[in-house]
């Protein structure tokens, strides 16, 4: 590419806009982790593919802010380097080496293609925010943001089943002259709306939170996608179990649960629910698609040959071609653990599961917000098993990262710590009595 004057007065537009973002994350963190998750969420719906001319790259507005946000969490590290910070960093350092071997066999364009989404945007953006101080600001402030975008998400999903209506797994409609899928929010769209209906069950919010969660849980319901149905009813679970003892919260969500069982129920007898009923019926049923992924998942497997290969993985560029059924199929393998084992090997996967592990003991020592994070951790835990972990969840992955890092502080205060109001007791050799005298 020439250098011409145009050319370097655009790079050094660039530079300094790249600068001035760092610099702003730095200064108001939560402002970077909203543009991340609004830009990726976008990017997504959009479906955004623009090519950098003569580069051989496709660069996205997401690289960009990749590549502030993880020189913002390198100035802000400060030598805070242990447990699950210390874990990304890892989960970074062996992305890193996986794709300098893949550079070297398969090119920057095949390497960093396959890279960049799964692991490098979704490590960088989980290691910004897990370098935050962990507390009640941080959780409040990434409810506030996963709400906000669980409503959008909402609000495309209802304007999708207004114009082609609901839809199965199955069902397929045509835009723009291809077949594409009738629902109209993607699986990791809905984890989002199932989280943060979560996010406020788990809350100390109002009546009009509680409202939203159980309309966000519908929403869930309706857009059709097994694997977060099978997360959601995992969270569910553990919230209404977590209640035992609030008999109160318990009735409440028994009142609501029946409530829309029995308007189901008239919806039903009414004729008015028969095509979302066999819709949701045609989607509970149908294991066409899992067993299809499996069937996928044993012809990746036989591609570690070599010891090496087991622990540390094939570089990225060595693509995921496959014969399934007798077809050619090269997407991902929809299993995050086998993706991480085959990029990272078993050292990788140890390391991820490792954070989570972490994050899960830390979590029992914040008696606010221990429900909550446990049940974050293991909506993700289960949505890996069918889908690679996508960029925004990072926000979540370094949510429960920076809370590890805050246990701590969530001790209760010794002795010595105690504000104590009362009257210290003093004895002679007391330094206070010394000086008074």
């Amino acid at each position: 590419m020439p250098l011409d004057p145009t050319t370097l007065l655009l790079g050094g537009a660039a530079l300094i806009s790249c600068a001035a973002l760092t610099a702003s994350f730095v200064r108001w963190p939560v402002w970077g982790i909203g543009l991340y998750v609004a830009v990726q969420l976008w990017q997504t719906q959009q479906n955004v593919r623009q090519s950098l001319p003569g580069a051989g790259l496709n660069v996205l507005p997401t690289d960009v802010l990749t590549v502030c946000l993880l020189v913002a969490a390198l100035i802000m590290l400060r030598g805070r380097v242990r447990g699950a910070t210390a874990l990304l960093l890892a989960l970074l350092v062996l992305t890193g080496y996986a794709l300098i071997r893949g550079f070297g066999i398969f090119g920057v364009q095949a390497a960093g293609n396959e890279a960049r989404t799964n692991f490098i945007q979704l490590i960088c953006a989980a290691l910004f925010v897990a370098v935050l101080s962990g507390g009640r600001n941080l959780v409040r402030a990434v409810t506030l943001i996963w709400v906000l975008a669980a409503c959008a998400l909402s609000c495309l999903a209802l304007l999708g089943w207004l114009n082609v209506g609901i839809g199965s797994n199955s069902d397929q409609i045509m835009v723009d002259g291809v077949l594409t899928n009738a629902r109209p929010v993607s699986a990791a769209q809905t984890l989002v709306i199932g989280q943060a209906a979560m996010m406020l069950l788990c809350g100390r919010g109002s009546a009009r939170g509680r409202a939203l969660a159980w309309l966000l849980l519908a929403v869930v319901v309706l857009a059709q996608h097994r694997t977060i149905w099978l997360a959601v009813g995992i969270m569910i679970t553990g919230w209404l179990v977590s209640r035992h003892r609030q008999t109160g919260s318990r009735a409440a969500a028994l009142v609501v649960l029946g409530s829309l069982g029995m308007l189901s129920v008239l919806a039903v007898s009414w004729g008015a629910a028969d095509r979302v009923t066999s819709k949701l019926t045609a989607s509970s049923e149908d294991d066409r698609t899992l067993v299809w992924r499996m069937e996928g998942w044993h012809a990746l497997l036989p591609r570690l040959k070599e010891v090496p290969d087991w622990l540390l993985g094939l570089p990225f560029g060595s693509g995921y071609d496959r014969m399934i059924n007798g077809t050619f199929v090269a997407v991902s393998p929809h299993n995050y653990y086998l993706e991480v084992l085959l990029r990272l090997g078993l050292l990788g996967v140890a390391v991820l599961l490792l954070v989570y592990a972490t994050a899960w003991r830390a979590a029992g020592a914040d008696s606010e917000h221990k429900l909550m994070l446990r049940l974050l951790i293991c909506s993700q835990l289960v949505y890996m098993t069918t889908y690679s972990l996508t960029p925004e969840q990072a926000v979540i992955l370094g949510l429960l990262a920076a809370c590890a890092q805050q246990r701590g502080a969530c001790r209760p205060p010794t002795l010595k710590e105690s504000p104590c109001p009362t009257k210290p007791h003093s004895s002679p050799a007391s330094p206070a009595r010394t000086a008074r005298i």
